[in-house]
């Protein structure tokens, strides 16, 4: 009896998807941004105009006397638009959110929640992705 040939293999194909690249597109300064009770700063303006999708991430220090409000803001020339999200914060917290097509620019504010005297101490990293 005659034995039949094996079938060749048919190669896989490499993976047709591009690539997917991570980047770093904001970050605040090493060491935290201190916040006294009842103020306001402009934490930065980000250009995310490249990237599909972009991931929050954030966290308040453990030494914080107050809780802090991050607001992200779509911003278009001087104008703010509208709040792509709000995220409250309270000492010793973190959070991690992703976010599709962010538009062109937001503006990062962080309102510290607090009487005088108090003060919040946050991180706030934004990574995009295309």
């Amino acid at each position: 009896m005659a034995t039949s040939a094996r079938p060749t293999p048919t190669p896989i194909q490499p993976n047709l998807t591009h690539n997917i690249e991570n980047v770093l597109a904001f970050r605040t300064q090493v060491g935290a941004v201190t916040i006294p009770g009842g103020q306001t700063k402009l934490l930065g303006v980000v250009d995310v105009s490249m990237y599909d999708r972009i991931r929050l991430v954030t966290d308040e220090r453990i030494d914080s006397t107050s809780n802090i409000i991050l607001r992200m803001t779509f911003t278009e020339g001087e104008e703010l638009v509208a709040q792509l999200d709000t995220v409250l914060l309270t000492p010793h917290s973190q959070m991690t959110r992703v976010y599709d097509v962010p538009g062109t620019r937001l503006s990062i504010y962080a309102d510290s929640v607090g009487a005088a005297g108090t003060q919040g101490a946050l991180d706030v990293l934004i990574y995009g992705q295309y």
